[in-house]
């Protein structure tokens, strides 16, 4: 029988286990980390990051809500689903597993990093106006969509979706509410469940990646606030003012303009706090979107189209808020196709070459030969 020592220094040995093998992840948060606080100390010393909001609710929904319905769950499992005490202890005894344990102590470890790491990614977003003197691409961005799009800018011409109330409702409710459920929910699942143990890394590093990729670095080098700030950005507040019309509720409840407000206010007074920081180009919405329909393809080929059909739907729904001009859109697509494609390469074993042994109807020709010389040697 394990005793209590056995069975926590088995459990120890399997958390180190399941946390060896997402050290590239973690090294990679580490790394970001420091040079997202860096540039945050240079910029100035004094000025705070946006990790303690960051523990604050993501925390509290990774390390507390969802581990407390998952305890839940489990005694359900063992109350409910069984019939007698045999059966129950046996199943409580797989499901309290060394290595499910070690595996699950890990996932949390890994969850705090995913937290650390949106909380460098949110300071280091709100740093990047800094970085390049405001905002200067939004002329540039605006023209080439009209120019892509026969002369007119997409917002311009979904603007009649606002019309339907019933829609503009559920397009405010699916890109706030429903995008961060789907972005971030099923993160939990793939650090925890035994199903994704060889998908868990690959997954983490290509979700970290896409955010740094499209959400800072191009993000940064080609700093755009998008039609919502157009006018407060360059002055020209007429371009999109049908748009921003729209947006606007009269009866002062739009989510959309009300966190518009909350982004513009927060840019203004230079702090960094959840979800804060300005960028259009590329859309972090679409590429997350692109990166989850990829991985929902691996589960099913059914899965991915209804995922795509949702980038789709993101796309449109960002460019008919205000949030981003049609390219910002269509180049997360690109790069996070890219960058789910170099990390599957990246981290797939790789086939054996062959092996240079020769195979039977070589070794046939080779003694042929063999004996062929032999029989005109003298």
């Amino acid at each position: 029988m394990t005793t209590v020592a056995g069975y926590l220094r088995q459990s120890a040995d399997q958390t180190i286990k399941s946390i060896s093998r997402m050290l590239p992840f973690h090294g990679f948060v580490a790394i970001y980390t420091v040079i997202v606080l860096a540039f945050n100390w240079s910029l100035d010393p004094l000025k705070t990051t946006a990790h303690p909001q960051y523990f604050s609710n993501f925390g509290r929904l990774y390390l507390v809500v969802l581990p407390f319905i998952t305890v839940v769950w489990l005694t359900i499992v063992v109350l409910v689903r069984t019939n007698d005490w045999t059966t129950r202890r046996s199943t409580l005894a797989t499901r309290l597993a060394p290595d499910v344990v070690g595996r699950f102590l890990s996932a949390m470890i890994t969850l705090a990093a995913l937290i650390v790491f949106m909380g460098s990614f949110t300071t280091f977003k709100t740093l990047m106006p800094d970085l390049m003197g405001g905002f200067p691409y939004d002329r540039t961005h605006a023209e080439m969509d009209a120019l892509l799009h026969l002369g007119r800018d997409p917002g311009l011409v979904l603007i009649r979706i606002m019309d339907w109330p019933i829609l503009r409702a559920a397009i405010e409710w699916n890109y706030s509410i429903l995008w961060s459920m789907a972005g971030f929910l099923p993160i939990y699942f793939i650090a925890t469940s035994v199903r994704a143990d060889k998908l868990r890394l690959r997954y983490f590093l290509t979700w970290a990646l896409t955010w740094v990729v499209i959400g800072n670095v191009l993000a940064c080098l080609f700093l755009s606030a998008g039609p919502a700030f157009y006018g407060e950005v360059t002055g020209d507040r007429d371009r999109f003012a049908a748009l921003l019309a729209a947006i606007s509720d009269t009866t002062g409840d739009s989510t959309v303009a009300a966190f518009q407000a909350y982004l513009w206010n927060n840019y203004l007074a230079g702090t960094a706090s959840l979800g804060t920081g300005i960028s259009a180009f590329p859309s972090m919405h679409v590429g997350l979107a692109m990166m989850q329909a990829l991985f929902l393809r691996e589960y099913s080929r059914l899965a991915g189209h209804a995922g795509f059909v949702y980038v789709a739907i993101i796309v449109i729904s960002s460019v008919c808020l205000g949030w981003h001009y049609a390219i910002d859109g269509y180049v997360s697509i690109v790069v996070a196709l890219a960058v789910y494609a170099g990390i599957k390469r990246l981290l797939t074993p790789r086939p054996r070459t062959a092996s240079l042994t020769p195979g039977p109807i070589a070794a046939q020709r080779d003694d042929a030969r063999r004996t062929a010389h032999a029989a005109s040697s003298p």
